[in-house]
């Protein structure tokens, strides 16, 4: 019974919350909304296609960037231009100011939007060519920041089996595997595996991947 009321309750509410929009001008059919989102769509798609001849254009001067960029997936082209139009309306630029041309009556504010653009671009390909080292950092602090964390247990295991074999590391004494708890044990591990990180991080590293691969990508 009170299953049937609450469902009536919510009909109830959800009449009245649509009849205010429809009051209110803010509803719209089925089919309005459809066309709204084609609409988007197809702006985003022009968006794009528009970025991209800016790019091929305008970054002339910018050989590498123009490659790098030009030579991107379309997914990833069209998540660049989304991402690159959301931070230039953060600040206060529209990216259809450059890509349509609408700003070249304004060679100052050209220059300015021009250059926060270019900029956003350098910054996104250098960090996207710092990948690697952004998620074995990432890995590592995983497997370190929590000794308690049971889902890093193998992972920490692995590494840290490898960097014995590296002679990074010196096994845990006998009598500590014997006497200590899992969690004990794992602090130590932890412990082992930061002073291994702290002494040689770009060796470090190098055993980290290769642990990360052998337990099949990593932990996530």
């Amino acid at each position: 019974m009170l299953i049937f009321i609450l469902t009536g309750f919510l009909v109830v509410l959800a009449l009245l919350v649509m009849y205010a929009l429809i009051l209110g001008g803010y509803y719209e059919t089925p089919g309005q909304i459809l066309e709204a989102a084609k609409a988007i769509t197809l702006k985003k798609a022009d968006v794009s296609l528009e970025f991209r001849d800016w790019v091929d254009t305008d970054l002339q001067d910018n050989p590498e960037l123009r490659k790098w960029v030009l030579g991107l997936p379309d997914e990833g082209f069209a998540a660049l231009t989304q991402r690159l139009a959301a931070f230039c309306a953060d600040m206060n630029i529209q990216l259809e100011w450059l890509t349509g041309r609408h700003i070249d009556v304004a060679p100052a504010a050209r220059q300015a939007a021009n250059t926060v653009v270019v900029d956003y671009l350098k910054l996104c390909r250098k960090a996207l060519s710092r990948q690697n080292d952004v998620a074995l950092f990432a890995t590592y602090h995983k497997i370190v920041v929590n000794p308690s964390d049971a889902r890093y247990r193998d992972a920490r295991r692995r590494l840290f089996t490898r960097l014995i074999a590296e002679n990074l590391a010196q096994p845990l004494p006998a009598y500590e595997m014997i006497m200590a708890s899992e969690t004990q044990r794992q602090e130590l591990a932890v412990k082992a595996i930061r002073e291994a990180a702290a002494k040689d991080w770009t060796v470090f590293t190098r055993v980290l991947g290769e642990a990360s691969e052998a337990g099949g990508g990593g932990e996530k």
